[in-house]
Order: structure tokens, then C-alpha cells, then sequence
């Protein structure tokens, strides 16, 4: 590493941490002292003969409880307090007198909204507050005109309330700054490299591979993994079988990693009663040295032959493997695919035929390439020896270099920038150029600087009303998880976002436009957690239906149907309620649905009957509420209350046990957890989360519908038998009782307000980054009220929230 550029790396690194560092505040003592009389007096006759310095239920003491309301951990346990009071949980077994705990309640929530308030002014809602690993792979690439998965270079997030946007989760470590600086590194050199090196003419550029059914086969004089030939009918046959890796074409490994459009003609073969063979699709070294295997897609093939097309992101060297994956066909073993060529499809076992298969290398745009690097300047080849290789040519490269940098530094920095704030960066870059005589080394200097530095990283908002540069930015990654269009920033410039219907305006073109479908399926994986599909692996002796075509089908549901509810502005109840979801066959028939025919993702009217309808019934939330192997009413309670109920259910004691999974079925659920209902500090969260619990136990760990739990045989070990019966019935605190997953969908089809209200405070946590605080409260119950002349439309709240002060203040 060169003295400069260590220099460099330094700085950037300073001013990253400096940012961080710059946003935290030290916070001064806000109401540090003794509660007033009126508050220790009502909690000496109600609250401390359980939670004094003795007692200590809960692990509160109330009796040396201070106002150090600056402690967020202090605040956060005087609003327990309020909560647990407003609520009537506390004191348990005895009702208050409202004219004896309104008082209360009315100093405390005076005194708690003014501490939170103090807080807001002088810092504002949200800490600093960076990109996401997925929002800076989407603006880097954006940038620099590629398509590259810069993310796979970055750490995991960590969430916060649910959510990786959330400021305080985004910690910043020597780790993630080297990260950061190898990301910015492979995506200068891809561009820049497509840019000065590759040229579609260049003799040695990657060329599409066209591959017929002859160089896809097997060799039939060795048994192996590729599938079998079929000449007579010109195309290759691969079958339903357990084998490992089998279905791999060693063929198609790609010379180079990169991103490639894949395309397949093949047909059904023995096509089974239900019209399809549903196949996987995936890439990998197929052998045991890397098993790790890339999801590609699915082929619905039928008798009719197709031309399937994909898009992915293959490795160097990988393959692909294209197989049957449906358990709900027939299997042959191992043993059988390795016969001669027509045994298996005598036997009547269903494939899928392939007549060819093109891999073509996605070239981007060149002309993007030099807009987005080089602006107007032109590119000239270094010799006339090598006219596939180029060198940026400028009658003026100190000029230029400034030029470039500053129309760079202020489409990553998604504002205006000063020529002043940037002369360090040209300074760099300027040193490189002349050292390296090389333009194209000086500006990816320059932008591998502004890349790593804070403004590129974080948001920059300030205390108070957000800048119409800032509104932008914020609504721009809410709604489509990248920086802002040049129609935004044109408004923004103007300085007029903030007018109330110009903002209107801009939202409802972002949520019309085809880019916010990756925002909102974002939203809903963290949202409903359905990052942990993958997570758990279904019991293949209780489960044997569950296939990899279904698995990766599970999310799709739900994802169309979150984006149907914003499209059509359709009501917050249909979170718990239907009579529409989206289906594949494969799912209807997991779901025991009739398919009306046809291929593809759909929309599917359903009714009562089908025990359907709502997100609460998709098999993708139920999954990821399970492990694998046993349901638990706690897992699934705790879900409800907090994604969909919108009521937070604190950790358990430390000193009660886990409830241990009984595969055997020998044991009732409800047996098995009166031992946590029969424990006071147990019992107040318990008559929250049991009753959505139960109500859920009518499906399984894939989310199937089932009368009985599934229980291992005690005969045959890899099989199972029909368990203990469901009991789903329960009743609230309220007194609603309910027989059934229907009942509880028509008690929580009457709270569309509670609904609404959680809805909208996940929209403000994730676009926001920070979770609504006890000062939050009445514009959160204000965006609520609004939307409901439209049955609380998901849209409308959308709507509301980035109207409200709290999308438009930091």
C-alpha cells in the first residue's frame, strides 16, 4: 500500500467513526430526581407491596426508582409502569378506581411525554442512521451502471426492532469498514473493467453457449449423475430421485463468474395426474467437496413444450442441475436412474425432457458505463496493436477530474455538495493521476474515496425538520430501497417536496413503479421474519411432503399478497382475514385447494372452507413460527402479539425452563405448559400470548392444515402416526372465547384500529429507522384515525405516515 493511499484509507476511516461519534450527544439529566408525591403515593398503595426493595416481583423496585429519565433504560421502566396501570394488568386481582388511577396516569404520561419530547428536540427520533448492506448494493450499482451482488462482501445486519434500517442495530467495526472498502474495490473494478477492457468484438469476450441435448447427455458406457439420453427423441431426461447432485450437467459450467440469462426448452415426460412435473433449478460444483447449492428457480413443466428463461448470478465453474423436486411424484432411487437409458421411464416414473439449454453472459450497457464514469469524455484504444483495450482521453484531465468527481460525489451523496467539501477528495485523486499518468486510475480513486466516506454511508439528517434533500433520500429507500430519481431530486432542489400534495404526488408514482416490489418484499422478510425459512430443515420422517419447489414457493404467497394489499389500498384486516391469497398449483395443493388450471403465481379467490385466508394462515409465517419438527403456542402467541396485534411480550424469567419438544406425542401441548401458567410472573404474559397460540395449532410445522399432531411411530422409527387431537380453543382476557382458527379471525377482524396502529408503527420503524417512543403515541393514533374513511387501507397508511412529522423530522 502506497503512503497515500494508506493516508487515505486512514481518513476515511476517521471520518466514518467521526460521524457516528459526531451523532451522539451527551445527554444531560432531563427530570433526574425523586418521583413527585402524587406518583409515589399512588404506588405505595397499589404497586410496591409486590415490587419494593424486598420483593422485587418482576425484577422492579419501585421504591428506589428514580426520574432519571435521560436513562433510556429508567424511562422505558416508568412507561412499563404506565402501561401495565392503563391497561389494568397491574395491580393483578383487583380492579382500580378510575378516579384514583387517572391522575396517576395523567402526571406520569405528562412527565414521560415531556422527558421524550426534550429528547426529540435536542436529537432528534433518530441516531445516525446508515444504508443498509441491500440499499448500498443497489446505489453503488447505480452508480457505476453494474449489476453485481455487492451485499455477499458486506456483514450479515443486525435488526433492531425487527428491522436491519433501524440506526441503533447498525454498529460499525474496523471489520465493516475493511468490508466496505473491499465491496467499493470489486465494484470499480467490474465497472471499470467492462468500461476500458471488454468489448462485444473482443475475440476472447465470453460468447452465449448454446448446448443441444448431445453435449447435455450422459456417458452410458459409466453410470453417473447427468441425465440419461433419449435420442430418438433428441433431448435428455432427468427423473424424480434422491440421488445427490444427480441432474447436473457438467456442460453448462460457466467460464467466468458472472450474471446470465439461462434459458431451457424441455416438456414433461410420464406427466402425472395433476398436469405438471415441478422441477428445481440450481447452480453449483455438484460433488461432495462444495454441496452448497444456489437457488435458481423452478420450471412448471408440462406436456407442451416451453422455453423457461432465468436470470442469475453463476460462479465460475459452476453448473447447473435441473431435476424433479415435487414429493408429491413418484421417486425412483438411487439405484435406477443409474440403469440403462429407459428402464426408469417404462416404470412410469415422471421427468422432465430437454431438448437444449442456452447460457448467455448479460453484458450491461456501455453507453451507461461511460454516462455514469466518464460523463462526455471520450475513449480511445491504447495502440493499434490492441484496439479491444482503452484509455479515457481528456484535452483537459485536471478540469475534467474535478468535474467528474464533484458530478459523482453529489449523485452518491444524493445532494448538493460544495466544490470545497470536496477538495480533499480531488487532491487524491489528482495525486494518483499523476503518478499513475492514468485518468481512469485517478477517478476510481477519487470515487473509491467517496464511496467509503460517511456521506455516501449514512443519512444525512439533522435534528429537527428534514431538508427537502434529506425527505427525499428518506422517502426514496422507504419505498424503493435506493436513492432518490432525478425526479425526486429535481422537486427536492426546488424545494418543494414538503408541500403536502406534491409529497402525495411523488409517493404514490414511487409505489406505482415496478422498483418498489423489492422494497416491499424487504419489508415484509423482516417484518414477518420470513429471513428464517431457511433456518429450519422440516423433520423428513413427519414431514415427507415438504420439497424444495415448495419451500422456496412459501414466501412468494406472501410477498404478492403484501404487495396486492398497497396496490389496491385494501383493508388492515386482511391481515387476519381473506377471501383472496396467491397460488401456485404446487401450493393449492398443499393447502388442499382446488387449482383452476393454468401455470404461474395467481390470484385465488378462496372461502370459509378452505381454512384459508389472511396472512396468519400462510404456510411462510407458520414455518418460520416452527422448528422444524413441533408447533409451540408460545412462538407463535409471541409472533402474533408483536407483528401482527402490535403488543410487545418481554423475555421470560431466566429461572423457567424451555418446553421440551415430545416428538413421541405423548404428552398435550396444554399439559405441557400449565407448568409456565401456574408461575405468577408467567401468568400476566401467558393470558396475552396462549390464546393466537392455540388458535394456531391447527396447522403444522409447514403449515399445513391437521386435526391430529404428527408423532415418530414407535414401530418404524421413520414413519409417522397420527398423535394427540388439536384442541385450538381459547379465550382473551376480554372474554371473547373462540373453538377455532375462524373464531379468532372474526374477534381480531373487530379490532381494525389495534391492526392499523401496528401496521403503521412498523411502516414508521422501517422508514424511519428508529421504533415510535412514548412521545409518538398521539400522532401514531392521529395517522390511524385518518385512514379510517377508507377502511384503514394498507395504502392509506402508507400515506399517513410519510405525511406525519414523524417521517419529516429526524
Amino acid at each position: 500500500m502506497s503512503p497515500t493511499f494508506g493516508h487515505c484509507r486512514f481518513r476515511i476511516t476517521l471520518a466514518l467513526f467521526a460521524a457516528m461519534l459526531g451523532q451522539s450527544v451527551n445527554r444531560t439529566a432531563v427530570f433526574a430526581q425523586q418521583p413527585p408525591e402524587q406518583l409515589t403515593e399512588f404506588l405505595e398503595l397499589n404497586c410496591t407491596y409486590c415490587h419494593d426493595a424486598d420483593t422485587r416481583e418482576g425484577d422492579l423496585d419501585l421504591d428506589s426508582l428514580t426520574l432519571e429519565l435521560a436513562d433510556p433504560d429508567n424511562f422505558h421502566l416508568w412507561e412499563r409502569v404506565f402501561d401495565r396501570i392503563r391497561e389494568g394488568e397491574m395491580p393483578p386481582d383487583e380492579e382500580l378506581d378510575p378516579a384514583e388511577s387517572k391522575p396517576f396516569l395523567a402526571k406520569l404520561h405528562g412527565i414521560l411525554d415531556s422527558a421524550d419530547n426534550h429528547r426529540i428536540t435536542t436529537e432528534g427520533r433518530v441516531p445516525a442512521r446508515r444504508l443498509t448492506r441491500t440499499q448500498y448494493e443497489r446505489n453503488v450499482c447505480e452508480l457505476l451502471a453494474i449489476n453485481v451482488p455487492l451485499r455477499s462482501f458486506l456483514p450479515e445486519e443486525s435488526l433492531a426492532n425487527g428491522f436491519d434500517t433501524v440506526s441503533r442495530s447498525q454498529q460499525l467495526s474496523d471489520h465493516s469498514l475493511a468490508a466496505y472498502l473491499d465491496a467499493a474495490d470489486f465494484a470499480l473494478q467490474t465497472a471499470f473493467d467492462q468500461l476500458l477492457l471488454n468489448d462485444a468484438s473482443a475475440d476472447d469476450a465470453i460468447q452465449t453457449m448454446h448446448l443441444d441435448w448431445t453435449q447435455l447427455r450422459r456417458n452410458e458406457r459409466r453410470t453417473d449423475r447427468e441425465p440419461e439420453g433419449r435420442p430418438s427423441h433428441k433431448d435428455i431426461v432427468s427423473w424424480s430421485s434422491s440421488q445427490n447432485f444427480y441432474g447436473r450437467m457438467p456442460a453448462t459450467s460457466v467460464p467466468a463468474t458472472g450474471r446470465y440469462r439461462v434459458r431451457v426448452k424441455a416438456h414433461s415426460v410420464n406427466t402425472p395426474e395433476l398436469g405438471r412435473v415441478w422441477c428445481s433449478v440450481n447452480s453449483g460444483v455438484c460433488s461432495g467437496k462444495a454441496s452448497t447449492m444456489y437457488w435458481i428457480g423452478s420450471i412448471e413443466a408440462t406436456e407442451e413444450t416451453n422455453v423457461y428463461e432465468f436470470d442469475a448470478w453463476i460462479r465460475e465453474g459452476h453448473m447447473l442441475q435441473i431435476v424433479p423436486n415435487d414429493h408429491g411424484i413418484r421417486r425412483v432411487a438411487a439405484k435406477a436412474v443409474d440403469s440403462k437409458p429407459g428402464v426408469v421411464e417404462k416404470m412410469g416414473a415422471p421427468g422432465i425432457a430437454i431438448q437444449w439449454i442456452e447460457l448467455e453472459p448479460l453484458a450491461d450497457d456501455r453507453e451507461k458505463f461511460k454516462e455514469s464514469l466518464i460523463g462526455d469524455l471520450k475513449l480511445r484504444p491504447i495502440d493499434a496493436a490492441n484496439k479491444n483495450r482503452f484509455k479515457i482521453v481528456s484535452p483537459n484531465p485536471k478540469r475534467d477530474l474535478k468535474r467528474l468527481i464533484q458530478t459523482f460525489a453529489e449523485r452518491a451523496y444524493r445532494q448538493n455538495v460544495e466544490p470545497s467539501e470536496l477538495e480533499a477528495f480531488f487532491e487524491f485523486a489528482e495525486a494518483k493521476r499523476q503518478s499513475s499518468r492514468s485518468m481512469a486510475e485517478a477517478l476510481r480513486a477519487g470515487y473509491r474515496a467517496i464511496l467509503c466516506s460517511s456521506r455516501f454511508l449514512y443519512f444525512d439528517e439533522s435534528p429537527g425538520v428534514l431538508s427537502d434533500d434529506a425527505l427525499a433520500n428518506r422517502l426514496s429507500h422507504f419505498l424503493w430501497g435506493r436513492a432518490p430519481d432525478e425526479k425526486l431530486r429535481q422537486l427536492a432542489h426546488a424545494g418543494k417536496l414538503h408541500e403536502p400534495e406534491v409529497l402525495r404526488t411523488q409517493t404514490e408514482r414511487l409505489l406505482n413503479d415496478t422498483k418498489s416490489q423489492a422494497a416491499i418484499e424487504e419489508f415484509t422478510d423482516q417484518w414477518l421474519e420470513l429471513y428464517e425459512l431457511n433456518s429450519t430443515t422440516p423433520d423428513g420422517k413427519l414431514y415427507p411432503e415438504y420439497d424444495l419447489v415448495l419451500h422456496q414457493s412459501l414466501p412468494d404467497e406472501t410477498h404478492a399478497f403484501v404487495a396486492e394489499l398497497i396496490r389496491e389500498n385494501l383493508p388492515v384486516t386482511n391481515l387476519v382475514d381473506s377471501d383472496f391469497t396467491f397460488l401456485n398449483e404446487r401450493l393449492a395443493r398443499h393447502y388442499g385447494i382446488n387449482w383452476p388450471g393454468g401455470t404461474d403465481l395467481k390470484r385465488i379467490s378462496i372461502d370459509d372452507d378452505c381454512r384459508r385466508g389472511g396472512i396468519i394462515t400462510h404456510a411462510s409465517v407458520l414455518k418460520v413460527t416452527a422448528n422444524g419438527t413441533t408447533t409451540s403456542p408460545i412462538i407463535r402467541g409471541v409472533w402474533m402479539l408483536e407483528k401482527i396485534i402490535g403488543e410487545h411480550v418481554p423475555p421470560p424469567p431466566a429461572n423457567v425452563p424451555a418446553v421440551e419438544p415430545d416428538i413421541r406425542g405423548a404428552t398435550s401441548i396444554r399439559d405441557q405448559l400449565d407448568k409456565h401458567r401456574n408461575i405468577d410472573s408467567c401468568a400476566a404474559c401467558h393470558v396475552k400470548i396462549d390464546p393466537p397460540g392455540f388458535a394456531l395449532e391447527s396447522y403444522d410445522v409447514i403449515g399445513g392444515w391437521r386435526e391430529t399432531y404428527r408423532a415418530v411411530s414407535p414401530q418404524n422409527p421413520k414413519r409417522w402416526v397420527a398423535g394427540l387431537p388439536i384442541d385450538p380453543s381459547h379465550a382473551f382476557t376480554s372474554g371473547e372465547a373462540f373453538d377455532d382458527i375462524e373464531g379468532l379471525k372474526s374477534i381480531l377482524a373487530k379490532r381494525p384500529d389495534q391492526l392499523a396502529k401496528n401496521m403503521a408503527s412498523q411502516f414508521v420503524t422501517y422508514a424511519t429507522g428508529a421504533a415510535p417512543t412514548f412521545a409518538d403515541r398521539d400522532e401514531l393514533q392521529r395517522i390511524v384515525q385518518a385512514t379510517q374513511t377508507d377502511d384503514y387501507g394498507v395504502r392509506s397508511l402508507i400515506h399517513e405516515v410519510v405525511q406525519s412529522p414523524l417521517f419529516q423530522n429526524k
